[in-house]
């Protein structure tokens, strides 16, 4: 497990607890080793979760847990046809820090939306480009850097702030139930929220929203 990178393999517990229990059918898009869709399973909030993951080790351990696993590439349109051929449809969809990854978040979130039950609801995390880190890091430093991980993730094709997040859910015919911020005073994980950051938040929360997190369902 070391191999993988430690902040796109674990359980995110800030979006499983928009599912309550029940008898649900999830779809997880961007699974990594399928915890989130385990978890669901083993404490009764899902009789049925299906993953999309790219990684192909990822996707042999993530369908070791899960009912079925889908691996492949959501940037081809030939892998998003398998998926909405093969697939029934879903009480709730996850995008876990995922959208971010591909050339077309809006073609994407649309057409698997499309799979949602009338009364289902997408769950979605994107991290907030309008971070304070944004400046820091061009204006002061002079630099884009190119990360493992965080705002600066160097696979990140997409960037969002909060209003291109609603802007998003809305291109899919969505409605925002709930808009939730992850605070952080820097991408650093473990960063202190000390009184600079608190202070930041005060005058603008954008500053320091590290992550959107957001259900919706259709409108």
């Amino acid at each position: 497990m070391s191999e993988y990178n430690s902040s796109y393999i674990g359980l995110r517990p800030d979006l499983i607890k928009y599912i309550p229990v029940g008898n649900h059918i999830v779809l997880d898009v961007g699974c990594a080793l399928g915890v989130n869709g385990r978890y669901l399973l083993e404490h009764h909030k899902a009789k049925e979760v299906y993953g999309v993951e790219y990684d192909n080790d990822m996707a042999k351990e993530a369908a070791q847990h899960n009912t079925k696993v889908w691996r492949g590439d959501l940037n081809k349109c030939a892998f998003l046809d398998e998926i909405m051929s093969k697939s029934s449809t879903f009480d709730y969809i996850l995008f876990g820090d995922v959208l971010e990854h591909l050339y077309d978040p809006y073609y994407v979130l649309k057409h698997l939306v499309s799979k949602l039950k009338p009364n289902g609801q997408v769950i979605i995390s994107l991290p907030n480009i309008a971070h304070i880190e944004l400046f820091i890091q061009i204006y002061i430093k002079g630099t884009w850097p190119r990360n493992e991980r965080g705002i600066f993730d160097k696979t990140h094709l997409r960037w969002f702030t909060r209003k291109d997040v609603y802007s998003l859910v809305s291109s899919a015919n969505l409605k925002v139930l709930t808009y939730e911020r992850k605070y952080r005073s820097r991408d650093a994980m473990g960063s202190k929220f000390n009184w600079k950051a608190k202070v930041l938040k005060f005058l603008n929360k954008d500053l320091v929203t590290f992550q959107h997190i957001i259900v919706c369902q259709h409108a």
